[in-house]
């Protein structure tokens, strides 16, 4: 991103100062030690001295004595004082020294010198967060191009993630095959329904929806996948508070009882990483399709239920995302929290494709799911730019929300944005001095 999109205003004790330009300065402390008749020194760094800031500031305007006045006044007060530097943020620092110079030609103008020593040794320095950009990815600022392109997307992946679902569908065809060679079929046969219908009504009772109807999962082979996907879509929240509590993300696999070997730890494991929004852990993924039939439909199940569970998540973040464009109720962090339980739904069901499918036949379904992941993380740090650069702020004196967002924006109204930035704020109405908050630059 350009330096200019992310700027402060620029202030030294409460003062605005309009920069127009700034260098920063700082020297290290050495020892040289000699030898001799020996070439060269033993050179011993000794810590580096304080950071100067010097910058050029103008004051113009019909009242810009007004503006002159209360810069001295801030220059002239005894001991340190805060800077908020326009790229570094916010600094204790002394006032050195400074000149004002006024031109002949240039009435109602005035330009500023100022040089200011940073006042405490080992104070965090340039620390605030900045989001890298792929400059490829700025081609998705169009609002309506990116909603358009991320349900044609989900409609995409909807269709070509029958490669999972083919498993339990047409695909369970050679399955059941392979089952009727070995011994005790009728058995297996039982277990094979068992086991679906498990899933399938536990997913069901998870959308609080009706009792299934009657439907043999051996049968109708194509109704399990869709079953499945009506009732996560059902149990999918739609607001952001549910979504941030992960409300459509269930701690296992529905109905994890009836599956056979490895596939409810499987699942159970990528399910608590979600909900985390933590990066899968390789160990919890299987390493291949299981060679026994009722193993493998189990690890299809789990497949085909994390994988709609990461498109119904991208959906439902989608819209909210969008929404937060227009009205910013979430805060950054809540933002980033809603992106990661996506991204990491979409990436344990890549893997779980990757492992138990093959790269090459995998690769469609992949590839979408790559893709919405992209879109949605693009779409939600092009929100959060929207908004001013998030600084910390010390409460100077006992005060409240509403007084506080009165002094920072001589705009009281802004105390509920306050508040939605520090979400730990006990006491909204009695903030004692000393108290860091989280607020916009400005």
């Amino acid at each position: 991103m350009s330096w200019s999109e992310t700027l402060l205003d620029a202030s030294f004790r409460g003062v605005p100062l309009d920069v127009i330009d700034e260098n920063l300065q700082a020297q290290r402390a050495i020892a040289q030690h000699g030898t001799p008749y020996q070439d060269g020194d033993s050179v011993e760094d000794l810590g580096r001295g304080a950071r100067a800031f010097a910058m050029r500031v103008v004051l113009f305007g019909t009242n810009y004595e007004i503006a002159l006045q209360a810069l001295l006044a801030a220059l002239d007060t005894i001991g340190p004082g805060e800077l908020v530097h326009p790229i570094y943020g916010s600094v204790s620092v002394i006032a050195y020294n400074w000149s004002v110079q006024h031109t002949a030609n240039r009435p109602d103008y005035a330009e500023v010198s100022l040089q200011f020593i940073e006042q405490k040794p080992d104070e965090p320095f340039f620390k605030r967060q900045f989001v890298f950009v792929d400059e490829a990815s700025l081609m998705l600022g169009d609002e309506y191009s990116w909603q358009d392109g991320l349900f044609d997307l989900l409609a995409s992946v909807d269709s070509l993630v029958a490669d999972v679902q083919g498993w339990i569908g047409g695909g369970w065809t050679g399955l059941l095959e392979r089952a009727l060679g070995l011994p005790g079929i009728g058995l297996r046969l039982e277990q094979l329904r068992s086991q679906i219908m498990g899933v399938v009504s536990g997913v069901v009772s998870m959308a609080k929806g009706d009792p299934l109807s009657a439907f043999d999962p051996l049968v109708n082979l194509a109704q399990t996948p869709t079953e499945i996907r009506r009732a996560i879509q059902d149990s999918t929240p739609t607001t952001s508070s549910d979504l941030l509590a992960r409300g459509g993300v269930p701690a296992a696999v529905p109905g994890a009882s009836s599956l056979t070997g490895e596939a409810g730890n499987a699942g159970a494991s990528l399910l608590a990483s979600a909900r985390q929004g933590q990066t899968p852990s390789d160990e919890a993924l299987p390493k291949a399709m299981p060679a026994d039939p009722l193993a493998a439909s189990g690890m299809a199940l789990v497949v085909l239920v994390i994988t709609e569970l990461a498109l119904s998540h991208a959906q439902a973040a989608s819209v909210v995302i969008e929404a937060e464009s227009e009205i910013p109720t979430l805060s950054p962090d809540e933002l980033e929290s809603l992106v990661n339980l996506v991204r990491s739904l979409i990436q344990s069901a890549i893997l779980l494709q990757r492992r138990l499918y093959g790269i090459e036949d995998a690769l469609p379904v992949i590839e979408s799911l790559r893709n919405i992941a992209h879109l949605v993380q693009a779409r939600a740090r092009s929100v959060i730019l929207q908004s001013p650069p998030l600084i910390l702020r010390t409460v100077q004196t006992p005060s409240s929300l509403r007084l506080l967002a009165f002094r920072w924006y001589s705009d009281h109204s802004r105390a509920a944005e306050l508040l939605r930035l520090n979400p730990g704020l006990t006491r909204p109405y009695s903030i004692p001095a000393g108290e860091v908050l989280r607020a916009y630059a400005k």
